[in-house]
């Protein structure tokens, strides 16, 4: 065992069952790279056998998929181990510490989009079981109208982008199609989004946990947790 590991379970930043779970290695130096590049919210016992053992994530895993797919996990220089005959679940993500710390990486950037509505703190989970929601209060948007002339610009856009979707399914536009579709599709998007506020009380409930003086909801779409105080 690594006397790096000894000295973190004997400082109390490492539990008995990960400790346990680097003796599947001898390996000094792989050992202390697993517990280094893994982000603190998955050092689990059974992550770190997994990294150290080298058995793979499946292409179908929802991290895997998180990502982009396989190929978005090989273009960011991870190893990728594939059977010979498996058509169907495409191969495995070898590198787990890498996986890990490229979900990491895009859950932050997602996290950040979150935290600038004006949360005051926010929390990035890979997953979040019943037992995690049920220390968190759950707080929905209230829904306002959109104003006439906000209105009209979203029939319009929409309008726009029903007509070139056609246009580039049919395979009758130029190179430029794409990109305009993409710039009014974040159009509509921006103006439905105006669509939900957060009411002010929302923010002076109070919880069960060690935020409990700090409300907060919970974002599927990023997989987070935040607060605004």
């Amino acid at each position: 065992m690594s006397p790096r590991l000894l000295e973190a379970y004997c400082n109390e930043d490492m539990t008995f069952d990960q400790l346990s779970a680097f003796t599947i290695s001898d390996e000094h130096e792989a050992q202390e790279r697993v517990w280094n590049e893994l982000p603190r919210w998955n050092r689990y016992a059974s992550t770190i056998r997994s990294a150290l053992a080298g058995e793979g994530v499946r292409a179908s895993h929802k991290r895997l998929k998180f990502l982009g797919g396989l190929d978005a996990y090989e273009a960011a220089g991870g190893t990728v181990r594939r059977d010979l005959f498996d058509d169907k679940e495409g191969g495995f993500a070898v590198d787990v510490v890498k996986l890990d710390a490229l979900v990491a990486a895009k859950l932050e950037s997602a996290a950040k989009a979150v935290k600038a509505e004006g949360w005051k703190w926010v929390e990035i989970r890979p997953d979040v079981s019943y037992d995690t929601f049920q220390a968190y209060g759950r707080r929905y948007p209230e829904q306002v109208p959109l104003s006439e002339a906000e209105q009209a610009e979203l029939d319009q856009l929409t309008a726009q982008y029903d007509e070139l979707a056609e246009s580039i399914e049919a395979e009758a536009v130029d190179e430029g199609a794409n990109a305009k579709i993409e710039e009014i599709d974040k159009r509509i998007t921006g103006l439905q989004d105006s669509t939900e506020i957060y009411a002010p009380e929302a923010f002076r409930d109070q919880r069960r946990d060690r935020h409990a003086d700090q409300p907060r909801r919970c974002a599927d779409r990023a997989w987070c947790c935040a607060a605004r105080g």
